[in-house]
């Protein structure tokens, strides 16, 4: 066996196919093969390993290259583990780690292995490679991330001087583009490696769980004094980060701990400091810039809301002032317009007016209970604030108008409409099951052959169903799928534009958050773990904790001095009133211990959906119930 070619693949079908279709070609090459003829694989050996995809990956790999050997992961185990679940079964000479988001040239394997043969120091290759539009991508060749090095990178201070050592030897800028030569650091995207070179050095260090391993590797490489090297005698395409999202704060983030764990292995003394303050200090302002931007872009939607209600309610008000001949003080209306329009957007946010998915309902509600606020405390105010309830009631219509106008011009509300494709979590059985049953509500529905099945236990997998198969619909299987699995999928689909509901085949009904119905886009608003109702139940939490506070006297003399520590935690964050325990989930907030469970049930199955309910029909009233309870007949322990 002459090379062995790892591909480790996770959610990225299409690009893994061109991949596959030009690795077919270079190897037909190597052989001088025809196109249709079997593919001779008795040279070349081809892995994929696959991090439970849910895309139709590995099926895809089946049907069209059944002559690839495919390793199909029960979890995403990063990177290193991955390809080095196939390093160890790999029997080639050569052996090149290759991302599934790249395409080989007919020549490259041939050139690649002939280079190679002439170099016989050589470990390590790398080769140029270009994006998507044609552009050279300058970690074709790099140089060792010394903490000068790092720090040109980062700050963009090598583009002074892109073409120098000095500044630039993070992208090996002295050398060549189209020049062979030696280097440092290869790419993880085509990592080309003599065998016995990785069994004197080792394999990909699974302390790396992405990003990294590919320096520490090749600074292995050159510590056991083999080369390194660039080859311009081929190239391939590299649509750089398609698989991995590489611009999201997570993944910068995975990149710059990857690169604290290269220095504590490599670095020592002074140099290793000052490379974890240089990336610490790139790790917060990448995070810094994220929070700005993300506070931004949940400000603008508020800010142009509250711009027009404001100029609304400055027009409304000359036009009354004109029509009836009554002067106002204008300096005071506009501050008393600040009010207004800050009360109106406050209620709003606060009844998850501003959460997505935009629910028409909760929208309306904000605006409700807002205009009427204003209106029914209009007495209330400061005579200086009061202008006219004509202009309360014509605002509240004129914010209605903007708020529905606006969402719909902008999308993003569904208004009845249904969404397009539709997931359902069951086992084989329940599934056909829930088909008929959903049929025989929605009567031949359209979304039929647009149905994704994954069973319950595939759940944990959820969020990549629902972004890769862009998922508009979520129906969980009541009888297969624990009521507890649901309320954590939901925590993880919060944020998500997605409608979801609970089939219950042995009642007949699917529920959704208006109860059952046949109604296809009654939405279960991701449960408790909704924004709205987080914010709902943390302001409850904090007011009540400050009244039990401040009612420490009281407390004391009945012999219920520990709801004074009790409403520390509460009111600090490390815990909440009510809630029920469930496993970890992304949602970390809502994830608060408690002080008191809302049902206590020996029945499992009943517990869970007693649970459920609560979950689905969470009321801050309910809370203040069972505090009140427990506070009255000392029911806590």
């Amino acid at each position: 066996m002459k090379l062995s070619v790892i591909i480790v693949s996770y959610n990225v079908e299409a690009f893994l196919t061109q991949c596959l279709i030009s690795v077919d070609r270079a190897i037909r090459n190597f052989s001088d093969q025809t196109p249709n003829s079997p593919l001779d694989t008795s040279s070349i050996e081809v892995f994929v390993v696959d991090n439970i995809s849910v895309d139709g990956t590995c099926q895809m790999v089946k049907e069209r290259f059944p002559w690839v050997q495919l390793i199909e992961n029960s979890d995403n185990v990063g990177f290193s583990k991955a390809n080095n679940q196939a390093l160890k079964l790999s029997e080639g000479e050569y052996v090149l780690l290759l991302n599934p988001d790249t395409v080989v040239q007919e020549d490259t394997f041939s050139q690649c292995i002939s280079f190679s043969d002439n170099n016989p120091r050589l470990g390590g290759m790398g080769v140029p490679m270009f994006d998507g539009s044609g552009t050279y991508l300058p970690e074709s060749k790099r140089g060792i991330p010394t903490p000068w090095a790092s720090f040109c990178r980062i700050s963009g201070l090598f583009r002074l001087a892109p073409r120098t050592e000095k500044l630039n030897s993070y992208y090996a800028g002295h050398l060549s583009a189209s020049e062979n030569s030696q280097i440092e650091v290869l790419s993880g995207a085509f990592m080309w490696m003599r065998q016995s070179t990785l069994d004197e050095v080792g394999l990909l260090d699974e302390d790396f769980y992405m990003y990294g391993e590919d320096i520490d590797l090749s600074w292995r490489i050159i510590k056991g004094e083999w080369e390194n090297h660039y080859f311009t005698g081929t190239r391939i395409i590299h649509y750089k980060g398609e698989s991995t999202k590489k611009g999201s704060l997570n993944y910068v983030s995975i990149f710059y701990k990857a690169m604290l764990i290269f220095a504590a292995k490599h670095f020592e003394g002074g140099q290793a400091t000052i490379f974890n303050l240089i990336i610490r200090i790139a790790i917060y302002a990448r995070a810094a810039i994220s929070i700005v931007r993300r506070v931004v872009s949940k400000a603008s939607w508020p800010v142009l809301e509250g711009s027009a209600l404001y100029l609304g309610l400055f027009v409304l008000l000359k036009v009354y002032s004109d029509y009836t001949g009554i002067q106002y003080d204008w300096e005071q209306a506009l501050k008393a317009f600040g009010i207004y329009t800050g009360l109106w957007l406050f209620v709003l946010w606060l009844f998850g007016g501003y959460d997505k998915p935009w629910i028409p309902r909760r929208v309306m509600h904000g605006i409700a209970v807002g205009s009427l606020a204003l209106i029914a405390g209009y007495g209330l105010l400061p005579e200086e604030l009061r202008f006219s309830r004509a202009i309360l009631l014509l605002g509240s219509i004129w914010f209605s108008a903007v708020v529905v106008l606006g969402r719909m011009l902008m999308g993003g509300w569904r208004l009845g409409a249904k969404p397009t494709s539709r997931l359902i979590v069951a086992g084989e059985s329940e599934s056909i099951e829930i088909k008929k049953l959903l049929g025989a509500i929605e009567y031949n529905d359209e979304r039929a052959d647009a149905t994704t099945v994954i069973s319950a236990k595939e759940i944990g997998a959820i969020e990549d169903v629902v972004r890769v198969h862009r998922i508009g619909e979520v129906v969980f299987s009541g009888r297969d799928v624990r009521a507890t699995d649901i309320i954590t999928a939901l925590s993880n689909l919060v944020g998500k534009t997605v409608v979801c509901r609970i089939a219950w085949t042995d009642d007949g009904s699917v529920m959704g958050a208006g109860g059952p119905g046949p109604d296809p886009v009654t939405e279960l608003d991701r449960a408790i773990y909704g924004p709205s109702a987080r914010r709902t139940k943390r302001l409850f939490d904090i007011t009540s904790s400050t009244i039990l506070l401040l009612s420490t006297p009281l407390l004391i003399i009945s012999g219920r001095s520990k709801w004074i520590s009790r409403s520390v935690r509460v009111i600090s964050g490390h815990a909440t009133w009510v809630g029920f325990d469930i496993p970890p989930s992304k949602n970390v907030a809502a994830q608060r211990p408690s002080i008191i469970k809302p049902f206590d049930n020996d029945d499992d199955r009943v517990r869970e959906r007693l649970n459920l309910a609560y979950a689905r029909k969470y009321n801050w009233f309910e809370d203040m119930k069972l505090v009140l309870q427990a506070l009255l007949l000392q029911s806590v322990n």
